[in-house]
């Protein structure tokens, strides 16, 4: 156990500085847009009707959306601790160490995992916060948005971790690095295309929340759907996380 904890104490040192940097981003937004929410409470922009009217509909929810999008993929990024380990060599270095292969697999996936449910804390956190500022309720489908985010997260996680973890020195990690773009931008462009079908609907001249209502009814049906599956598939992510890792491992260790 404490190998695992001194690999752990490891990852953190490597990945403190980006994840440190996230949580201050992400404490910025929440005291931005909490005051804007105590001010439209107060009647600060009662003058305002398009604003006012705006804040009457989303206010609390789409400011706390917007930490959340932010919050998780930070938590989840795994790339700064393989650019520190390449640079400095490490995978050719932890052969000789007597940590074994299983042993680095578990502790890079365990602070996956704890970063996760500490994005997943922090988001019911400033949810309830952000939704109090702007006088709305903290409802039960929000903690399960952010329970379904934390998979949705996880997914392209996986992706990298298919690519990064196969990476043995600079020029593998640059081209692995390619490799992975041209995938995330695929990606994209399928997302993209998708959401743009389903707004179409809405017609150019409506306002961006009309255009996005068939978007929202959609995924709210795909929540409600899927909402039971959550924990497992969360689980089944973990577990092919570190299935990869440790099999990339592997292979590089008998390389």
């Amino acid at each position: 156990m404490a190998k695992i904890m001194s690999l752990i104490y490891r990852e953190w040192i490597l990945m403190r500085k980006i994840l440190l940097l996230g949580l201050a981003v992400a404490a910025g937004m929440l005291l931005m847009f909490s005051f804007l929410g105590y001010s439209f409470q107060n009647g600060a922009f009662i003058g305002n009707e398009k604003l006012s009217n705006m804040f009457a509909k989303t206010g609390g929810y789409f400011e706390t959306y917007l930490i959340v999008f932010f919050l998780f993929p930070v938590a989840g990024s795994c790339a700064a601790a393989y650019e520190s380990d390449i640079k400095a060599n490490w995978m050719r270095y932890a052969m000789t160490t007597p940590a074994d292969t299983k042993a680095r697999a578990l502790a890079h996936t365990l602070f996956l995992f704890i970063r996760i449910l500490a994005a997943f804390g922090l988001a019911v956190i400033a949810g309830m916060l952000m939704t109090e500022a702007f006088g709305k309720p903290f409802t039960a489908g929000m903690a399960a948005d952010f329970g379904l985010y934390c998979c949705i997260t996880l997914i392209p996680i996986c992706i990298s971790e298919l690519f990064w973890s196969k990476a043995k020195d600079v020029i593998s990690y640059k081209k692995q690095g390619s490799r992975m773009a041209c995938v995330f931008g695929g990606l994209g462009v399928v997302v993209g295309l998708l959401c743009a079908r389903t707004t179409k609907s809405a017609g150019t001249n409506a306002d961006p929340l009309t255009a996005l209502a068939p978007v929202i009814h959609k995924y709210v049906a795909f929540r409600n759907t899927v909402q039971p599956f959550v924990i497992p598939v969360l689980i089944g992510l973990i577990v092919l996380i570190y299935v990869t890792v440790k099999r990339n491992l592997d292979s590089l260790k008998r390389a």
